[in-house]
């Protein structure tokens, strides 16, 4: 007789567990005692190291053997309960006692599993040292359904073609497309085309629509060394600058110092330096990078008093940083929480240098200076960061003035065709062929990315779409498109 079970929908997983009244009879046994298995259930998610002796229940989704020197068979199986998936170890004395395990569990829809759950350092990871097994009636999973009136049509979706990206075949995913009364479904799995095949014969007998595409890593070849629209000359005045802060994100982090010099001819004309007290304590990473600490920013004004001060020194002049979209991210998210804005025009020495000194193998600041013979004395401070660039950068006008260009505007189409591409920072973006012809020239360009433009992924450089984009329809991607990650910079037109 097997045992009685309470059947409970889980509460964050909406799916359907089952918890035994009484311990299950020895036939339901597949391994140790059956008393053994008696006790709160526990959520595998929920495990630590510290957890001891447990008592699990869920599916066996994988499991495998080895042959141990002692003689002895190990069993590994891979349980998965709703919440998480833990591996589960028996250690069977021989191969029929093995044999006898296996055959119990093949037959088994579900098991409950009592062991001690502690750090394996095999598989350097938490697992679970079985101590009993028996059979349960296993899980009664709730199917899915869209019951929206209007279907929508997925644009963007990935195989397991997709390298880390995906687990589902293109059959299993318009399959369950075509039962949720979907009329279309799009297949753009990362920098490949290999599911097309199958969604198409899929699709055949189904009532629904495969769009083909793909989610490209393109290259922004023609990408921006100057942001904003100007008129200026490359004689202007300019206001070099570099901050730092607490962290990488300017919606979490705070600024701890600013620095800006105005040079105009090469020459220094004004200064402006101070630390900001970011109102937290500096991560201790942090301050090992820079040498600030918290008492050198306590008595500082915080970054509310100090940006007007800031915006004054500014102006309009024309502003210069390396990451420049860091720099800017920061002080403009700061500047509009005042109800202020920063609308300037302004360089990026980073794409600049990649288009000046294509042949450099990095481009960090202290790099930049030293394959240009510039002294450093100290680096991550804002002042003398803004001192080295400000060298650098005095260097790149002239370099400028050689190839003839006179205004600032000009500065981008003479530099397009020297940017190295595997130098060049990749953003997500989705394809879909839209036509036949625009098929023909997604084969194209996966192609051109595959044998020319590989470099640890392939990449699709957005001047080579722009000559093949016929029958074609672009799109940013994620938050890793172009679209969004210039929303997220605050990045101006």
């Amino acid at each position: 007789m097997r045992p009685n079970y309470i059947t409970t929908e889980h509460p964050e997983y909406g799916i359907n567990s089952h918890r035994a009244q009484s311990c299950a009879p020895t036939s339901a046994v597949i391994y140790g005692k059956p008393k053994a298995v008696t006790g709160e259930i526990s959520k595998i998610i929920d495990l630590s190291v510290d957890s001891g002796l447990v008592v699990i229940e869920g599916e066996i989704i994988s499991k495998e053997t080895r042959d141990l020197k002692s003689g002895k068979v190990l069993i590994s199986m891979n349980i998965f309960d709703g919440t998480s998936t833990i591996t589960c170890k028996v250690f069977a004395k021989d191969q029929n006692s093995a044999k006898e395990i296996l055959d119990k569990i093949n037959k088994a829809k579900g098991v409950r599993v009592s062991g001690d759950a502690q750090f394996d350092p095999f598989s350097k990871e938490l697992g679970i040292i079985c101590k009993a097994i028996v059979e349960t009636a296993g899980t009664v999973k709730e199917k899915r359904t869209d019951t929206a009136e209007n279907k929508r049509v997925e644009l963007h979706l990935h195989t397991q073609m997709s390298q880390m990206d995906g687990i589902s075949s293109a059959t299993d995913l318009i399959k369950t497309a075509t039962s949720w009364g979907m009329k279309a479904i799009a297949i753009t799995d990362h920098g490949v085309v290999q599911a097309f095949p199958e969604a198409k014969k899929a699709a055949k007998d189904m009532d629904i629509k495969v769009i083909y595409g793909v989610e490209a890593y393109i290259v922004p070849d023609k990408s921006s060394i100057v942001f904003g629209h100007s008129k200026e000359s490359l004689d202007t005045e300019y206001c070099v600058l570099d901050i730092e802060t607490t962290g990488l994100s300017y919606r979490t982090e705070k600024i701890t110092e600013i620095a800006a010099v105005k040079i105009k001819n090469g020459e220094i004309i004004d200064k402006f330096a101070c630390f900001v007290n970011p109102e937290r304590p500096i991560p201790a990473r942090i301050t090992e990078i820079t040498n600030i600490t918290d008492d050198m920013v306590k008595n500082a004004e915080t970054i509310e008093q100090i940006m007007p001060k800031f915006l004054r020194f500014i102006g309009e002049t024309t502003l210069v940083a390396h990451n420049a979209n860091f720099d800017l991210g920061f002080l403009r998210y700061n500047a509009e929480k005042i109800g202020l804005a920063i609308n300037n025009v302004y360089i990026d020495t980073v794409a600049l240098a990649k288009g000046l000194f294509p042949n450099f193998s990095k481009y960090k600041l202290g790099i930049i200076a030293e394959n240009l013979k510039i002294e450093v004395e100290v680096a991550h401070r804002a002042l003398d960061d803004v001192m080295t660039l400000i060298k650098i950068f005095n260097i790149m006008i002239e370099k400028l003035r050689e190839k003839e260009v006179v205004k600032i505007s000009e500065i981008e189409g003479t530099l397009d065709k020297n940017i190295d591409f595997k130098k060049m920072e990749t953003y997500h973006a989705v394809i879909i062929a839209k036509t036949q012809e625009g098929l023909k020239n997604l084969y194209k360009l996966i192609s051109f990315s595959h044998l020319n433009y590989f470099y640890k992924k392939p990449r699709i450089p957005k001047s080579l779409y722009l000559k093949h984009s016929n029958g074609l329809i672009i799109s940013s991607g994620c938050e890793v498109g172009e679209l969004y990650s210039a929303i997220l910079s605050r990045k101006d037109g």
